[in-house]
């Protein structure tokens, strides 16, 4: 089967590898195939009051809280340098619920931002892990 027509989301093995992509590479380049693990994108997180939610980075990038009727603590757990992920946090029915943020964070003007406190109203944010235990934090969106 040629390199080029693979269905998505095909598994390439070794074999395809060595006998369809030969001439994919010019012979000068140097290109080394690892393995990558694939990271599911989302999953929903949903603490019990005065509970933490935390985030594992090695598993997803992309977190949904549904806060409970009580406040949270927000940790991260297998940061690895370099990583974005988001996290996006969702009032329940009765809403005024606030969180405490995982630490050093560098915020927008050094300010962390204040959570939307509107019933069943949900804030986004994003960061990038900036080295061990450090983050820098982006206000995405606010009262969707």
């Amino acid at each position: 089967m040629p390199f080029n027509s693979f269905a998505p989301n095909t598994v390439i093995k070794s074999a395809d590898i060595n006998t369809n992509f030969t001439n994919a590479v010019h012979k000068t380049d140097s290109q080394t195939i690892t393995n990558k693990v694939n990271i599911p994108a989302y999953t929903s997180l949903s603490p019990s009051a005065s509970g933490t939610a935390t985030c594992d980075l090695s598993l997803y990038n992309w977190f949904t809280i549904n806060m409970p009727a009580g406040n949270i603590t927000i940790a991260i757990s297998n940061a690895t340098v370099g990583q974005p992920f988001v996290i996006e946090i969702l009032q329940d029915g009765g809403g005024s619920r606030t969180v405490t943020w995982f630490t050093t964070i560098k915020w927008p003007s050094g300010i962390a931002p204040y959570l939307t406190t509107t019933a069943s109203k949900k804030d986004t944010f994003g960061f990038k892990v900036t080295s061990a235990g450090n983050y820098d934090g982006y206000y995405i969106a606010q009262n969707i």
